[in-house]
């Protein structure tokens, strides 16, 4: 079986990420996606858009239908770092392929992750390459990996959406129609609970 690992701040989820997602399925040839919203990433400050619980919730209401979400970073607590997740998911499902699904920006700095040796080694990585991207970066970066730390690294390439998390906050606060950037339950969810205004 091959599991895909996608995880993010979700904050909000938006149609840029579900693409991104039906992405790694189709092209990725996964059997499983776990879509995981982060308790705190590394990579990020201090989430200040919403707390953890809402979160889980919007990525829940986004991803209905494509993986399946799951709370483990979460209840954890704490940073988020992808090879502890990695070692959870290898005990859940110690004979499935597992695999790390990332953008190209994410794909870039993998070296720098914690750990990110035994990162490498326990997963599979699928990076999503813009089709306008760098080529070039992203195939040395791959062959980097590779030679270095025995990475297997499969590259797809895909058209992503001028859409993001923090735009959509903006839009949300100066009261933009954001509508078509989220799913409608995203959308109705946000509505009637006010997120963003600040």
């Amino acid at each position: 079986m091959k599991i895909g690992l996608f995880g993010g701040t979700f904050s909000p989820p938006h149609i840029g990420h579900v693409r991104a997602a039906k992405c790694f399925m189709d092209d990725g040839e996964l059997d499983k996606l776990i879509i995981m919203p982060t308790y705190i990433s590394p990579h990020k400050v201090q989430d200040e858009y919403g707390t953890p619980e809402i979160r889980l919730d919007l990525t829940r209401l986004a991803f209905e239908g494509i993986g399946e979400v799951s709370d483990h970073e979460i209840t954890q607590g704490g940073k988020s770092y992808t090879y502890l997740t990695l070692r959870y998911l290898r005990t859940v499902y110690p004979d499935a392929e597992l695999y790390l699904c990332v953008g190209e920006d994410m794909f870039l700095s993998l070296d720098t992750w914690r750990e990110a040796e035994e990162l490498m080694k326990n997963a599979g990585i699928l990076c999503l390459m813009r089709e306008n991207g760098s080529d070039s970066i992203v195939k040395a970066a791959k062959t980097e990996f590779e030679e270095v730390y025995g990475a297997r690294v499969k590259i797809l390439k895909y058209s992503p959406l001028p859409v993001s998390s923090s735009e959509i906050r903006r839009m949300c606060a100066e009261k933009e129609d954001f509508s078509k950037l989220v799913t409608k339950e995203v959308y109705d969810y946000i509505v009637e609970n006010n997120l963003y205004k600040e």
